[in-house]
């Protein structure tokens, strides 16, 4: 299995950072150049490595952390999604009549052609995200949600 975070702002840095933790490998990437993701990237960990986007896409699982209004781009990168776990760890941050009457993970979805698709990451803070998930004895607890029981 393999992974990418697009974004890598606090969120996707935040995720990088859990991944870094466990030692898993995840490529990273933004619409800057991935030389200028790089610095940041090595000093989170070795897991961590900033490709273009096109190649952060060829990992399985793709985790979209970039403003809302981005992910039509992001979308628009691959022809077809299939074969693709898509995580939205997206605020939405529009007016709901913008969302065509659809939860906002159903109308990011839909530009996502083929993919199977999970909602998650985005009811905590960066701040919180990029910390160890073992506090005061207990962990910390993600949801995620999907219509794809498999994803």
């Amino acid at each position: 299995m393999s992974y990418a975070i697009v974004g890598f702002g606090e969120i996707g840095q935040a995720l990088a950072h859990a991944f870094a933790r466990k030692n898993i490998d995840v490529t990273v990437a933004s619409r800057r150049p991935p030389e200028a993701l790089a610095p940041r990237a090595r000093a989170i960990g070795p897991t961590v490595v900033a490709k273009s986007l096109r190649d952060a896409l060829a990992a399985d699982t793709i985790i979209l952390a970039v403003p809302f209004g981005e992910h039509r781009e992001v979308a628009k990168a691959l022809p077809n999604w299939t074969g693709k776990t898509v995580i939205d760890a997206m605020n939405t941050l529009v007016p709901p009549e913008e969302l065509d009457g659809l939860p906002s993970s159903a109308f990011v979805a839909k530009a996502f052609t083929g993919a199977r698709f999970v909602k998650g990451f985005n009811h905590l803070i960066a701040a919180t995200l990029a910390t160890d998930p073992v506090v005061e004895g207990g962990h910390r607890v993600v949801f995620l949600s999907s219509d794809d029981e498999d994803a």
